[in-house]
Order: C-alpha cells, then structure tokens, then sequence
C-alpha cells in the first residue's frame, strides 16, 4: 500500500501532467477536447486516491454512465451550440465525484481531493469553451487572405483574356478592378464578401498605359483589426473571448506571387514596398 505523501504525490502529478499539456495546446490552434477528455481520468483517480467506494446502485450502472458520458464527449466535438447540455453533465459528473470524494473518502485527504477534482473539472470545460471562442491570427487567418488573393489574380487573369477575345488591333487585354471583377462573374458573392472582412480589406489599383502592352495591377489586404497573441490564463479567454484579427499585410500582382509581412498595424502600401516582403 502507498502511503498518504506517496499518494498526494501521484495526484499532483497527475493533475500537473494533465493541465500542462491541456494549456500548452492552446496556441496556435487550441484543443479544448483534450482538456474535456482528461476530466475522466483525474476524476476517477483522484476520487480512487480519496479511498472512497461507489455503492451498489452506482456499481450496477457504471456501463450506463459510462457510454453516456462518451456520448456527450462525442456531442462536445459538434461546437458549443449542441454539446451546451452535455456540458452541463460532464460538469455536474465531475462536480458529483468531487462531492463524492469529500464526503465518502478516508481521512482529511479526501476534501483536498474531492476539491481537486471539482476545480480539474471546471478547468477542462472552460478551456474547451476557450477553444471554440480563441481565434488566431496564425497560419488560419493568413491562409483565407492568400487563398483570397489567389482568387483574385485568377480572376484577372481571366478578365485580361476576356477582355483580350474583343479587344481592339492592338490586341492586349486590361485588367480590371474589383467591381469590374465582380461583375463579370469572376468573383462570387462570397469572395465579394470577404473583400470587406472579417478579417481583411482588399484594395486593387491598376496601372500602366492603356495605348501599350504595359498593363500592371497591384492587390493588397490590411487587417480589419490588427492584433497580435497575448499568452494569458486559458480561463481568461473563456471570460474575455477576443474579437477576430489578423497580423500580417498580404500583397500580390500580375505575376502571381503573393508576399506577406507584419507592418505593426493596417495601412496603405506600395508595390515598391510590397516586392521586398518575404513570399508566403
């Protein structure tokens, strides 16, 4: 048998080892699922470390309360909306086997314990709702405006070809703006609405001379709101969920390469700018 401080011991290691890994994947993407899943295994142990005993009518419906539980654990992985009530039971199944652990456990271990599981437990949900509030800029919000700007310099491409079919003798296509793009069917509804956010503005201006084969446009997208990650406890994001920002310029041309760079805040650029940025 271990003893009391060998017991204690396991426990606070078994809570640091669950927490940690549960916190660190909050960035960049958090994983809340993983911090609801560990509720299980800390409740049972600490609830085992407390020398507590199920009774009777507990013992016959383990196997129930058990595919109940995993079925709300699978409910949880469909967003916050549907997993809102089995939220609620996998709170109120850790807050009972804390309960439990006070009142049916052995020795003055046992309201520490059952304390720890109750706490454990809230701190898995609010970090699951962390994780369905925590919106990165990262590699997420940076994807959606290249795949955006990729769009777009398709959609010249094939406006500049149109355009080319009934042009005049001097046989060279234009460019057009992003209402000329829209119009033409190049850009759907949806394109059209991510040009004015959520997360970026997309700005287009074209140049070269209209009598030459000298025809240029320049495209790029400044963050709504500018923002970087702040490193914060996981249960201050469940309070305090943050707005969508994004932090890195995005620009592109004719040429097709799109180039990224943190500018510290949303403003206007320049091509000449733009071509000393790192390709993304």
């Amino acid at each position: 048998m271990k003893s009391y401080r060998q017991k204690l011991i396991l426990l606070l290691w078994c809570l640091f080892a669950g927490a940690v890994p549960a916190y660190a994947n909050n960035a960049p993407q958090p994983d809340g699922m993983f911090s609801l899943i560990l509720i299980f295994p800390v409740a049972i142990l600490g609830f085992r470390l407390a020398g507590a005993k199920l009774t009777d009518k507990q013992r016959k419906r383990r196997v129930m309360t058990g595919l109940a539980l995993a079925l709300c654990t699978l409910l949880c992985m469909a967003g916050t909306e549907i997993a809102l009530i089995p939220l609620l039971l996998i709170i109120g199944y850790g807050v009972m086997r804390g309960i439990q652990a006070m009142k049916g456990g052995q020795g003055k271990r046992s309201a520490a314990l059952g304390v720890a599981i109750i706490v454990f437990t809230l701190f898995g949900v609010a970090n699951y709702i962390t994780s369905t509030n925590y919106l990165p800029e990262g590699s997420m919000t940076a994807a959606g405006g290249h795949a955006t700007l990729q769009d777009i310099n398709e959609a010249e491409l094939k406006f500049k070809s149109t355009v080319l079919s009934g042009a005049a003798a001097s046989g060279s296509g234009e460019f057009g703006t992003l209402e000329q793009l829209h119009a033409a069917g190049l850009l759907t509804d949806v394109d059209w609405e991510h040009l004015h956010g959520p997360h970026y503005r997309y700005f287009l201006v074209l140049t070269g001379n209209p009598a030459e084969d000298a025809k240029h446009y320049f495209v790029y997208a400044t963050p709504v709101r500018y923002g970087r990650p702040i490193p914060t406890l996981s249960l201050l994001r469940a309070l305090l969920p943050r707005a969508p920002y994004a932090q890195r310029t995005l620009a592109s041309d004719e040429t097709g390469v799109i180039r990224a760079a943190d500018l510290g805040g949303s403003r206007p650029v320049t091509r000449a700018e733009a071509e000393k940025w790192q390709q993304f």
